[in-house]
């Protein structure tokens, strides 16, 4: 039997939802949203809305006013207690009288943890631990970030139903419905970066930028990132054009033209290089590195077939899936598959996946797939603060993430 009433649980709820409303707003910050209850009703709510606007649990406060005095405080984020672009929550919560908070989670962060004691030390009453597991997939982007250092890696891809992404005469558009694409957009719209290789940028000519339905407001794009190992892409392509999108970053190898990679940067694209592998293509966990040293806490991969296999066989990086099944089928032994590659030579070098949900988008079923050794909320729960990413941090007060929330 659970320790928290239903009443507690929906009032966590409503900051969950709250706090998905961050989605592509808030980074590098995480998703928190928190709501103010007093004899079992809710006298105001609110949500972090991006970096250097008040954190939730100041916005509630000061929505509410003298009306705090006394009341309870639901928000999924342990309250911080240092000082960044705002001052500490835990302050506000302690001067307005609040006498208890509820919150899902610990703040893994060193710099910011250590809320809850600061609230305890004053009188004011905590508990945590409600709606935890909700409240660590919000925010996985957040918690890899912390943890290691790396992005959060989302790997999405469309095929039939005989696992075909194309026809024999590369003729994609489009295998999935509309109702899948704007999810892949969805997605767009809240990470840091979607990244392509050459041969979907040559065949496809994608903006790559995040085009949400409705009434999305976006404050900005993601950063565009292309692999072209010897630079060989033309100039031509939507994605170096400035005007559809975010920035445009080239990932080659070391031994690309030199002039080439200068001519990149004259027109004001970035380039990276990093090392191949033995197989000659460019090593992923080394274009991760880099995103890192950017401060980029997220990546959506789009890939072919080629690139689908090397991040999710040879050089895994990937930490969640989302597959999308057309109820069609292309057939032809030459068409391309879901993964390219070299493949497996033995079923027992396989690893397994876990599947965490089966739906439908659209008339297409959609499949989400937790890749084995990939990062999770249960390894998340399992990790101690973290110390060693200050500067990453310094910026931010909370981030984003909940690639589950069907829109």
């Amino acid at each position: 039997m659970s320790k928290w009433t239903a009443k507690q649980t929906t009032f966590m709820k409503e900051a969950l939802r709250l706090a998905r409303q961050g989605w592509g707003l808030v980074s590098p910050n995480p998703m928190v949203g928190a709501v103010l209850v007093k004899r079992g009703r809710i006298i105001s709510k609110s949500w972090h809305t991006g970096p250097g606007n008040p954190h939730a649990e100041a916005a509630v406060l000061a929505e509410a006013g003298k009306k705090a005095k006394g009341a309870e405080m639901y928000v999924n984020l342990e309250p911080c207690s240092h000082q960044g672009l705002t001052p500490p929550c835990t302050e506000a919560i302690i001067d307005a009288g609040v006498a208890k908070v509820f919150y899902s989670v610990a703040d893994p962060h060193a710099k910011a943890a250590g809320g809850a004691a600061a609230l305890e030390a004053a009188g004011v009453e905590v508990d945590c631990g409600l709606m935890a597991n909700e409240a660590w997939e919000l925010n996985e982007f957040f918690f890899k970030w912390v943890a290691t250092g790396l992005p959060y890696v989302i790997l999405k891809t469309a095929a039939s139903l005989d696992g075909k992404i194309a026809t024999t005469t590369g003729d994609a558009r489009w295998i999935s419905s509309k109702a899948a694409r704007n999810f892949g957009h969805h997605i767009r719209a809240g990470v840091d970066a979607v990244m392509i290789g050459r041969n979907t940028a040559v065949k496809d000519d994608p903006e790559l930028s995040a085009r949400p339905w409705g009434r999305r407001k976006m404050h900005r794009q993601p950063w565009r990132i292309v692999l072209d190992p010897s630079l060989k892409l033309p100039r031509t392509l939507k994605l170096f054009n400035p005007q559809l999108g975010g920035p445009t970053v080239v990932i080659c190898a070391f031994d690309a033209d030199k002039s080439s990679k200068e001519s990149l940067r004259r027109q004001g694209h970035a380039v990276w290089e990093v090392p191949r592998t033995d197989t000659g293509l460019l090593s992923l966990p080394a274009v991760l590195a880099e995103m890192a040293k950017a401060g980029l806490q997220s990546l959506l991969i789009e890939p072919g077939a080629t690139l689908a296999s090397s991040a999710l066989i040879e050089d895994p990086i990937v930490d969640l899936v989302h597959i999308f099944l057309a109820p069609k089928f292309l057939g032809g032994k030459d068409a391309p598959s879901l993964l390219g590659g070299p493949g497996l030579s033995s079923l027992s070098t396989a690893k397994d996946a876990n599947i965490l949900k089966i739906g439908r988008k659209g008339p297409d079923i959609h499949l989400v797939v937790r890749p084995s050794g990939a990062f999770s909320p249960a390894a998340q729960q399992a990790l101690p603060p973290i110390t060693g990413f200050g500067e990453a941090y310094s910026a931010t007060d909370e981030n984003l993430g909940d690639v589950f929330e069907d829109n």
